[in-house]
């Protein structure tokens, strides 16, 4: 009678240490295919990159982008109008240190995908190209990068801004 008590009482601790396994092992499965089934890092990373724009202003620590009347809305208005490809503007101004945005324009686009624009080169004097990548990836392409060498060739002061939400951008000199 005893080693049948022993037999019952060991079963509940072995019931335990599986339920225990199981539970370890479904949470690591949980786990790793949210970290690595979706790409977490480049939005974490995009996140951390990126400014916020407050009161029609993106603060930076060596300048501010300043957007003047509508024109704040005027890129909003762009960016909004179809959110499953990306958008392109060029933003006009001046540069007093800061950038002063006073127009935005939207040059001819000959190509438009879910992560690639193509288009027609803006007018020498814009200050500022703005271009739209997906949500929340403002992490600017190898492609970003050649082209933002091919606007400094042209105006060593212009910038490169990447939108990936209505109010978040990436700015690249």
């Amino acid at each position: 009678m005893t080693e049948n008590k022993e037999i019952n009482e060991g079963a509940p601790i072995l019931k335990r240490f599986m339920i225990i396994i199981m539970a370890i092992f479904l949470l690591f499965l949980v786990t790793s295919y949210i970290l690595l089934g979706y790409p977490v890092f480049p939005i974490l990373e995009s996140l951390s990159e990126s400014n916020l724009a407050d009161n029609k202003t993106i603060f930076l620590e060596e300048f501010s982008i300043i957007f003047l009347g509508d024109t704040y809305r005027s890129l909003q208005s762009y960016y909004n109008q179809d959110l499953s490809v990306e958008m392109v503007v060029c933003l006009k101004g001046n540069i007093n240190g800061d950038y002063i945005i006073n127009e935005v324009y939207q040059p001819n686009i000959i190509e438009q995908t879910f992560n690639h624009v193509t288009f027609m080169p803006c007018s020498e004097d814009t200050i500022i190209l703005l271009h739209s990548h997906p949500f929340r990836h403002c992490i600017a392409s190898q492609q970003d990068l050649f082209t933002l060498d091919s606007i400094k060739e042209k105006n060593s002061n212009s910038l490169m801004v990447i939108m990936c939400e209505s109010d978040r951008f990436s700015i690249y000199k």
